[in-house]
């Protein structure tokens, strides 16, 4: 059995020891630069930095951005059903893509009833 998987073994060993090689390699070819300060200060067109660039973000923006998703994934999903309706016969598809927007209104319900969307 371990000579099934004899070949890939070696094929691994070799691709780490390339690996490797080519990061040893690069490091004692190229450049031995010092670093400073300056050189991961941000670039902020002259001027100093007077605050902490790493604070955080409220919440609301990353909340926002997934309600954006969620209703862009609704266009998406509506846009083919528009397109077909001709075609479709029946009220099946006509009743599936209502109980797809009643889902959705319950959502945005939620989202109105919770106050997601105003800004404080």
């Amino acid at each position: 059995m371990l000579n099934e998987f004899l070949p890939f073994i070696l094929h691994a060993i070799l691709v780490i020891f390339i690996g490797i090689a080519a990061i040893g390699v690069s490091t004692m070819l190229g450049p031995q630069k010092l670093f400073s300060k300056v050189k991961f200060d941000p670039y902020e067109c002259g001027v100093d930095q007077t605050e902490n660039p790493h604070k955080p973000f409220a919440l609301k923006f990353y909340t926002f951005a997934l309600l954006f998703i969620l209703f862009d994934i609704e266009t998406i999903f509506l846009l083919p059903w528009a397109v077909t309706f001709r075609n479709m016969h029946g009220v099946g598809s006509l009743v599936a893509v209502f109980l797809f927007l009643d889902i959705l209104g319950l959502g945005l319900f939620y989202i109105l009833k919770n106050r997601v969307l105003e800004w404080d």
